[in-house]
């Protein structure tokens, strides 16, 4: 018991770290997570791993295939797992299911995990998929929300919209098309966590928006701002 407790920190431990790390080392993270595939560990364990994985491979590195493949090797590996963990590993391959087809049917999940699955592919499908299929996963995401309106639902694309507005605030260059889309996710982001946030919430979301505008809305000569200062002054 106590080398079964032992190992379940380090695992915790190592998980922590990866999130921490991913976003500058995606590469380097995607090779640890293979390291662990077979690893004992928990459900909540397992779950986590697999939605790490699923960011890791399909929003950071757009390896949609190597990510199924990931989740296939983990699910063969763990299938003694109770059901529910298993339905929830398989709602994380069709994110990466929907970021290789965006049109790939979910018609094998309920209405929550539909919405939960559109939530989640709508940045991988932005960063990595053309400009005209994250505005129609944009749409249909929107349509969801439209007809499961709740604080769950709302939160969790005020989460997922806020999360792809920063990663598009981080690319140093945005095409005219994608900085338009930049606007459009933070104007609705901003809107939802005026609805249901705390006041950290909307300040944060406010701030967002204001990013957006400044990147999206600079001219493209504007440089530093700054005019020569004696030949512009003086006579």
């Amino acid at each position: 018991m106590e080398t079964t407790q032992v190992h379940d920190e380090q695992l915790r431990e190592s998980l922590l770290r990866d999130w921490q790390d991913h976003t500058k080392q995606p590469t380097a993270v995607a090779a640890r997570l293979r390291e662990r595939l077979a690893f004992p560990m928990g459900e909540q364990d397992l779950v986590e791993l697999a939605a790490l994985a699923t960011h890791v491979f399909g929003e950071h590195l757009g390896d949609w295939q190597a990510g199924m493949g990931f989740l296939d090797q983990l699910m063969d590996a763990h299938d003694d797992v109770p059901a529910d963990s298993l339905r929830r590993i398989d709602r994380q391959h069709a994110v990466l299911e929907r970021l290789e087809d965006v049109n790939a049917s979910l018609d094998r999940f309920d209405a929550k995990d539909r919405v939960y699955i559109t939530a989640l592919a709508l940045p991988a499908i932005t960063l990595q998929r053309s400009v005209e299929e994250a505005e129609a996963a944009f749409a249909e995401a929107m349509q969801l929300l439209a007809s499961n309106d709740c604080h769950a639902t709302r939160r969790l694309f005020g989460v997922v919209t806020a999360n792809l507005v920063c990663d598009l605030l981080d690319r140093s260059a945005l095409s005219a098309a994608r900085r338009r889309l930049l606007i459009v996710l933070a104007e609705k982001s901003h809107a939802l966590w005026l609805q249901d946030g705390d006041e950290t919430d909307r300040e944060k979301s406010a701030f967002r928006l204001m990013q957006s505008y400044q990147k999206c809305r600079m001219p493209e000569n504007y440089r530093s701002g700054r005019y020569p200062r004696f030949g512009s002054i003086e006579p």
